[in-house]
């Protein structure tokens, strides 16, 4: 399954949190199964990350805020529960 039906599947069957400082929080409380970032995360988000499987997305922020369903870019995309995705 590719990443972008993946991500679609997860928005609406599981839950997903958006952002870097989201993502922090969620790795810090161990609640982060898995974190998507988009090719153009900056390297200090991802510093931050370390603990929890992180899977590349191979577009930019604003392909993967498009892929989230959402109308702004997205760096980092945190999923808690994957639904019925096969993200985690």
């Amino acid at each position: 399954m590719d990443m972008d039906r993946a991500l679609k599947i997860a928005m609406r069957t599981g839950k997903v949190l958006i952002g870097a400082k989201e993502a922090i929080k969620s790795v810090r409380s161990e609640r982060a199964k898995v974190i998507i970032v988009s090719a153009n995360c900056p390297s200090s988000i991802r510093e931050n990350l370390r603990g929890v499987p992180v899977k590349e997305y191979e577009g930019l922020n604003t392909e993967l805020g498009t892929a989230c369903g959402k109308p702004f870019p997205v760096s980092v995309a945190t999923i808690i529960d994957p639904g019925d995705s096969g993200l985690a």
